[in-house]
């Protein structure tokens, strides 16, 4: 080896670029090195993940609160106010209307519930009545099934002298014998005492009741009537605020002399043929007074 390059070798030694494998240091053995660890945030770009998800969401807050700005702007302007008046206006209209439609509702059961206690208040009156002239004259007669005690001691009081005749077979028989026995005297004596008075304490319990039932008719069909006075108040009402025909309308001219004898008897003829066409319905919802006796009179 020549004296160049033996110095060569040397100088490439001192750089580190070639190291003799017999002047080399022994290293560590490869199972006491440290494994190298991976950063897998860096790999799978984490870090710009959360600083996307920071912005979008600073997005997003920034356009919600540009959209409230927006709303109270918006509110504040002249146009916001009238349409904040136009919807209280709509509001209130829709709460008269829903309140008319249930009133309506209310005074229609009302009144169909006034026709049924009138019908039923009748059926009643008709009822007692019958009763109260029927059971004093058949007093005046005996039964095939009454018990007569026959040494003349006075029978037993009866519990109910208004209960009807026992059914049985064969079914009992009213008589009148032409000449009564003392015994059979007295007994129809009592029981027509008993009768008389039974029947008048169940015509005074009846009076009662029907004069308590006519005076929740007449509170029945006096609310009906206020609810129809509103509602007609009302029409009226949207009648006057309703706006007024244009001028063309009135501008056509006054009618000739000749057309206003043919307009009165048109109006005429309406107003018969309206009054004539009458629904049967509101004939029926007349309260009139029920059928009643001399000395009994039902009046609503």
């Amino acid at each position: 080896m020549s004296t160049e390059e033996a110095s060569a070798q040397e100088h490439r030694s001192e750089r580190g670029d070639v190291v003799s494998p017999s002047t080399e240091a022994p290293s560590q053995p490869a199972a006491s090195r440290p494994r190298p660890r991976l950063n897998l945030g860096a790999l799978t770009g984490a870090g710009t993940e959360r600083k996307r998800g920071k912005s979008m969401f600073g997005i997003v807050l920034g356009t919600l609160n540009k959209a409230k700005v927006e709303d109270k702007e918006r509110n504040a302007s002249e146009a916001a106010k009238k349409r904040q008046l136009i919807e209280q206006r709509l509001q209130i209209k829709l709460r008269k209307e829903t309140d008319s439609v249930r009133r309506a509702e209310e005074a229609k059961k009302e009144k169909t519930l006034a026709n049924r206690k009138e019908e039923d208040l009748q059926l009643k009156d008709s009822i007692y009545k019958l009763r109260r002239r029927r059971l004093p004259l058949l007093a005046n007669f005996l039964l095939t099934s009454d018990v007569i005690p026959p040494d003349g001691s006075p029978p037993p009081p009866s519990a109910n002298p208004l209960a009807p005749v026992p059914r049985s077979h064969p079914p009992p028989l009213y008589y009148l014998p032409a000449v009564l026995t003392p015994a059979q005297e007295a007994f129809m004596t009592r029981r027509k005492a008993e009768v008389t008075e039974a029947v008048k304490g169940e015509w005074d319990a009846f009076k009662q009741e029907r004069e308590a039932g006519i005076s929740e008719i007449n509170g029945l069909r006096q609310k009906v009537a206020d609810e129809e006075a509103r509602q007609k108040a009302d029409r009226d009402a949207m009648d006057t605020d309703a706006p007024a025909p244009d001028a063309s309308t009135k501008g056509a001219g006054p009618s000739s002399s000749s057309d206003k004898p043919q307009d009165a008897a048109m109006d005429v003829d309406d107003g018969a043929r309206a009054s004539s066409a009458r629904p049967e319905s509101e004939k029926k919802d007349e309260s009139a007074p029920m059928q009643a006796d001399d000395e009994e009179a039902v009046e609503y």
